[in-house]
């Protein structure tokens, strides 16, 4: 009897130590996370407006910058202003999401009707 039970305790601990890794794994990620929104965040006259991704890390960015609003295209190794845009035109557009976490976005996305063509 002391046998199994060594080896139950030895598989419990096994179970125990595995779910502490994972909710170690959990905070770090989110402690990582915020950090790397915190950077991008602190522009105050500067909006992106709208974004289409074109491929892999190339993407069109419609940006206010001032009193300006820009259509730029980036990739990897450089950013272009495609050409200048008139500002009134996406006035009724919504303001982009800040830092939302993932969980609000899955959520969204779930609750959201799938559309297939």
């Amino acid at each position: 009897m002391g046998e199994e039970f060594n080896a139950f305790g030895s598989i419990l601990g096994g179970v125990i130590f595995i779910i502490l890794i994972f909710v170690a794994a959990y905070y770090v990620t989110k402690l990582v996370g915020k950090g790397y929104m915190g950077m991008g965040a602190a522009a105050k006259e500067m909006t992106v407006i709208d974004k289409l991704v074109l491929g892999h890390d190339r993407f069109l960015l419609i940006v206010r910058i001032g009193e300006k609003t820009l259509l730029l295209g980036v990739t990897p190794q450089h950013i272009e202003t495609l050409a200048e845009l008139e500002g009134e035109q996406f006035s009724g557009l919504p303001a982009p999401q800040g830092n939302t976490d993932f969980l609000t976005l899955l959520k969204n996305r779930l609750q959201k009707p799938q559309d297939h063509d």
